[in-house]
């Protein structure tokens, strides 16, 4: 696309980071966002700004702050994301609400935020970064799933009302990828929950560091080129892995889904 401000949100690791790197790198001019720019690694040619994903306040004063930068947002790409490993049972409602604002509400509000001066130039795109959890669920991560297939469902009914408008809406699905995200989920139980027996091996399949995942590199790669082709479908499963589980939800049972997820935490220890 000829039009090049970009707004990447979650810029300070992993796809995040990859992301603002290489469209900086191939002539994009790039504001990305985290909560601390002060502490976060220097990206060539991009400025980093602070916005807390999970204050609505936070998030209205850094757009203001982009779009001073910028003049214009012409790409908008929603990344930032949270997510904790628990029980429904443990996890208190007060996480599950930061949740949601920091995946769901957030991206609507900078969405919504974007969109005026998009209408106007009759041209934009909207980049979301889901989950291939919105094609299949996985137990422990309910309140996860659930903030990422809400952002799901927004892109895909949001891309109807943007067609006649010249903007581009697009919705990302990677599966495991080697990023600091999964490390760095919180396993959330109490002491004497029924469920830590279950949880721990899941943890440690969730945090998988198999060398044929993608990295954020790669889903970098993946972001640029849809950008630059006006012709990328609207849902992009990202990786081999990413991509089995998408047609699987397709074509499987969810009986069928759930023996197979079975199995694969058997092999992790799971009872």
């Amino acid at each position: 696309m000829t039009s090049n401000n970009v707004l990447i949100t979650g810029a300070s690791s992993g796809i995040g980071l990859a992301t603002a790197r290489l469209l900086a790198s191939r002539g994009y001019r790039v504001v990305g966002t985290c909560r601390r720019p002060e502490t976060a690694p220097s990206i060539p040619g991009v400025q980093l700004i602070a916005m807390d994903q999970a204050d609505p306040a936070s998030v209205e004063q850094g757009f203001a702050h982009a779009l001073k930068t910028l003049g214009h947002i012409d790409v908008l790409i929603n990344n930032a994301g949270s997510g904790e490993l628990g029980a429904v049972e443990d996890t208190p409602l007060e996480d599950a609400r930061r949740m949601f604002e920091v995946n769901y509400f957030s991206a609507v509000q900078l969405t919504r935020l974007c969109l005026p001066g998009m209408r106007e130039r009759k041209s934009g795109a909207i980049l979301q970064l889901g989950s291939i959890v919105f094609s299949l669920q996985f137990p422990f991560k309910a309140q996860y799933c659930a903030s990422k297939a809400a952002l799901s469902a927004f892109t895909l009914s949001l891309r109807y009302e943007m067609h006649p408008h010249g903007i581009r809406v697009h919705l990302f699905e990677p599966g495991w990828v080697r990023s600091e995200f999964h490390n760095r989920l919180k396993p959330v139980w109490r002491e004497d929950s029924p469920y830590a027996a279950r949880l721990k091996p899941f943890l440690d399949f969730s945090r998988d560091s198999d060398p044929k995942l993608p990295g954020g590199g790669e889903v970098a790669q993946i972001i640029l080129k849809t950008l630059e082709n006006p012709d990328s479908p609207v849902r992009i499963p990202v990786g081999s892995q990413a991509r089995r589980f998408f047609i699987a939800s397709r074509f499987l049972s969810h009986q069928m889904l759930d023996r197979l997820l079975r199995w694969k935490l058997s092999r992790k220890g799971a009872p």
